[in-house]
């Protein structure tokens, strides 16, 4: 993990270093819903979830970034059985998905004064990794997947360099081998800088 986050943050430095006025750093908190196959293993609504997103303007109405997040869904399930070595294992299982979306984005923007909507498209990959413990037995599986995730939202400009934001984000990872399809829907409330 701690390889990870080293590269992310040097895909990210050189959109931070930049430092110009058409550059936007933004952190949200982006609470989710698990849809899908996600939501078979892990089926609430949950509210850890992060995401900083950095963007560059190429025009006015245009920019292209990249965007890294981590979302963490958890469930207690009592009664179920599960196989694990060829044995069945029958008891309270607590399940975990964690999702580190990493993704490069391109944002189109329909500016309103101090407001400016927007929708955009996230195209990357995701690493998920899905734990199921109970009692002393524990199954962990991990992939990275490839990922889409279209958004959209509307940045507000708080005072001049500062944006607050509010953003919708449907998250897509593909299938990979065995390993199953990852889906939420996220609501991102943030702030940033101009």
């Amino acid at each position: 993990m701690k390889r990870q986050v080293i590269l992310i943050l040097l895909c990210l430095a050189p959109f931070v270093a930049s430092g110009q006025a058409e550059t936007t750093v933004k952190i949200n908190y982006m609470p989710a819903l698990s849809l899908g196959e996600t939501a078979e293993f892990t089926r609430n609504f949950s509210p850890r979830g992060i995401e900083l997103e950095v963007n560059k303007f190429l025009a006015e109405e245009l920019s292209v970034g990249i965007a890294v997040g981590w979302n963490i869904f958890r469930e207690k399930v009592e009664g179920e059985s599960f196989e694990y070595n060829d044995a069945l294992v029958t008891g309270t299982q607590f399940r975990y998905t964690n999702i580190v979306p990493l993704n490069v984005n391109a944002k189109k923007y329909f500016r309103q004064g101090d407001r400016t909507p927007y929708i955009g498209i996230g195209l990357g990959t995701s690493y998920a990794k899905q734990t199921n413990n109970a009692g002393i037995f524990s199954i962990v599986d991990s992939k990275w997947q490839f990922q889409f995730a279209p958004e959209a939202g509307i940045d507000v400009m708080a005072s001049p360099g500062l944006l607050l934001s509010l953003k919708i984000k449907y998250s897509y990872s593909v299938k990979a081998g065995d390993f199953p399809s990852m889906s939420f829907l996220g609501l991102g409330v943030g702030i940033g800088v101009l």
